[in-house]
């Protein structure tokens, strides 16, 4: 886990308070402590801030009386749009009214006034620590998400392929093979290529000829596209064996490509 000013430091905080000395003195500190302070007069101007800022806002800390939006009517509609949003409550009333209402909103933490600098600083870095976990579990998520898309594209691909009566195997955008059917499996037995096509380890640039036209020029553009849009037949010699190929593209839901390419052997 980063240090406490390395995670303070990615901080963007949102103060709000009516009086303008206690907002540059507050913000002359938080800039110490914090990466970026945004600074509003009332809820009103605080809540229209949150809403239009284009930088998201880590923490808002609110006065509670002020002019115009007190702060809890502020941070209770802030909590209504985002209801994960970091808010602390400051405020020279400890009044149970106000400690109720402000835990039924979800604030996370009430500072009573004065303010003591020490005490927020640890606030902000208790926040900032617990801001940074949610942030890896969302990632977290999102990978396991992807992965779970990805087995079931794989899957879709496998049962796809097992489905052409022809030899045939999908590539990826690099040219390796990532499916194939049984059909294929003869093609390659008692070559170097047979494990690496079970373990799916192939490339299948690697099987063809140096003067295969796939082969002819690296910092070509995309073979698989290029065929494509040329639309001419495909002839490719695998271990002595002439093949007339078709191809077809397959994206998937995050529009990456694949390829379907079916091996029809010409005899002689």
């Amino acid at each position: 886990m980063e240090n406490h000013i390395t995670l303070t430091k990615k901080l963007h905080v949102l103060f709000v308070d009516d009086e303008r000395l206690i907002r540059e003195m507050v913000s002359d500190m938080l800039c110490d402590t914090v990466g970026h302070v945004s600074l509003a007069s009332n809820g009103q101007e605080g809540l229209d801030f949150y809403m239009n800022s284009l930088r998201p806002i880590d923490i808002v800390i609110s006065d509670q009386t002020m002019p115009i939006m007190q702060g809890l009517d502020m941070l209770e509609k802030i909590k209504a749009h985002n209801p994960s949003q970091k808010c602390i409550m400051i405020t020279a009333h400890s009044e149970a009214k106000y400690m109720l209402r402000a835990i039924e909103i979800g604030i996370e933490h009430f500072i009573i006034k004065p303010i003591i600098f020490d005490k927020l600083d640890t606030i902000l870095y208790d926040m900032a620590h617990k801001i940074e976990l949610e942030l890896q579990q969302k990632e977290r998520e999102k990978i396991d998400q992807r992965e779970q898309i990805q087995h079931a594209f794989n899957k879709s691909l496998e049962s796809l392929i097992n489905n052409i009566p022809l030899p045939s195997m999908i590539l990826d955008q690099h040219d390796h093979v990532v499916a194939s059917n049984s059909e294929i499996f003869p093609m390659f037995a008692g070559t170097p290529y047979y494990k690496k096509l079970i373990a799916k380890e192939l490339n299948f640039k690697d099987i063809l000829n140096d003067d295969a036209p796939v082969k002819s020029d690296p910092h070509f553009c995309d073979w698989k596209e290029e065929f494509l849009l040329i639309g001419e037949e495909l002839y490719f010699d695998i271990e002595g064996t002439l093949y007339s190929a078709k191809i077809k593209r397959i994206l998937s839901d995050d529009n990456t490509r694949y390829y379907v390419l079916c091996l029809i052997e010409l005899l002689n």
